[in-house]
């Protein structure tokens, strides 16, 4: 994982909801350009990249929905944990791309 994907995905846990959505669809678009073809058998480090890539799609799509829902201040105090453990979850799915 290249270090601006690492400081991107860092920077959520503290972004306005705007940065959170800039830096998402940045993600979706380094996801949409890994490509996946299941390998032969004995290349498991190109299977275990084609594993990772919906995982990481699936998180980002929870950090949309935890950026976009309504919250109160209850949930930005107890919402601020979640989100940095969406974060570091998706982390280490981009470093197993």
């Amino acid at each position: 994982m290249t270090s601006e994907i690492e400081n991107l995905i860092d920077e959520l846990p503290q972004a306005s909801s705007q940065r959170v959505e800039e830096v998402i669809t940045i993600l979706e678009g380094v996801l949409s350009g890994s490509e996946c073809n299941f390998p032969i058998e004995e290349d498991s480090d190109s299977a275990y990249k084609c594993l990772n890539i919906p995982r990481a799609e699936e998180l980002i799509e929870l950090i949309r929905a935890w950026n976009t829902g309504e919250r109160t201040k209850d949930d930005y105090e107890s919402g601020g944990k979640k989100i940095s453990e969406l974060s570091k979850e998706l982390k280490t799915a981009f470093n197993q791309i």
